[in-house]
């Protein structure tokens, strides 16, 4: 732990000092050789069609702690809860095709976790850390009806799906995780030597104020063009992004406030250093299903591929 203790630290400050300097390069030379467009803005007042779609289920609002949390509900309510938590740079919408899969048995909820889409987005970098995002989740389920849940998430996810096994196993019935290790998992990684801590550069990048931000909404969010259908992003099938579904994320991300508070997630991770010296219980009983793009850890679980996932693929 001493690399964990005392070099991340100074690595970390080399990291966000050296990406803030090649991001504000990186913008000045954007703004430059494409001045009418770099800076380009539209206005998306209205959502698009596929957001509004009756098929994916009704739009509710749920207060849990001391939030509004917005919520798309398909599904009888006498049926177990299925709660979807999305991860980042994703919003309710993602689950778009679980929504209609899993409202056969289930009444499924796919939720804006705080600061993302029609959620309340509280203000500052100390309003996103996990035990707060945790606490967000403990609170919605008994908010939704329920005392326990088949809880699914996905990155980001599925960190604040972990946090609320340790905290709270008795609110989950079932845990599925996709594309998410466990904090200690990952703090062990960081630690272990430069791997990992350069893989997860973005931490680091996502420290810098506003510049992400401005960053990612140049060119009217073009970034999310190849997030969502680029080949360097791992996309398999370009037509699981039609225009329109791009165009909603752009929607959700353009709003005032849309990114600030999905980085501050990452912000919030690195300031409390939470994934490096995680407070969780020494197993987790709850039946688990995890979805990975690894071949670690195969003890795990029973492995089964599934091919011709959007960002690669998953062993479960």
């Amino acid at each position: 732990m001493a690399f964990a203790g005392l070099l991340f630290p100074i690595l970390g400050y080399f990291f966000i000092a050296l990406w803030g300097l090649l991001g504000l390069l990186k913008v000045a030379v954007t703004i430059l050789t494409h001045p009418f467009t770099a800076l380009k803005k539209t206005t998306r007042e209205i959502p698009p069609a596929c957001l509004l779609d009756p098929a994916l289920g009704s739009h509710e609002y749920v207060t849990a702690n001391g939030l509004k949390f917005h919520c798309v509900c398909a599904g009888d309510t006498s049926k177990p809860l299925m709660l979807l938590l999305h991860g980042f740079p994703e919003f309710w919408f993602s689950w778009r095709h679980q929504l209609k899969a899993f409202s056969k048995d289930y009444h499924v909820v796919a939720v804006d976790m705080r600061g993302y889409g029609d959620s309340d987005k509280p203000d500052g970098v100390a309003s996103y850390t996990l035990d707060k995002l945790g606490k967000d989740i403990a609170d919605l389920i008994p908010a939704l009806g329920y005392s326990a849940c088949v809880l699914v998430g996905h990155d980001w996810g599925g960190a604040v799906a972990w946090r609320v096994a340790d905290t709270n196993p008795e609110l989950i019935d079932k845990l599925v995780i996709m594309n998410c290790p466990h904090l200690s998992i990952m703090g062990q990684e960081l630690t272990n030597g430069w791997g990992q801590l350069l893989k997860s550069w973005y931490i680091f990048m996502f420290q810098v104020p506003w510049l992400p931000e401005f960053t990612i909404g140049l060119h009217d969010y073009r970034n999310f063009n190849a997030i969502f259908r680029g080949r360097k992003a791992g996309v398999k099938n370009r037509d699981q992004f039609p225009a329109e579904v791009v165009e909603a994320y752009k929607y959700s991300f353009s709003r005032p406030g849309g990114l600030t508070g999905p980085i501050n997630y990452i912000r919030a991770i690195y300031k409390t250093r939470s994934f490096l010296f995680p407070r969780t219980r020494k197993t987790i009983d709850i039946p688990t299903l995890l979805l990975r793009v690894t071949q670690r850890y195969p003890e795990l679980v029973d492995r089964h591929i599934v091919l011709n996932c959007p960002h690669g693929r998953f062993e479960i």
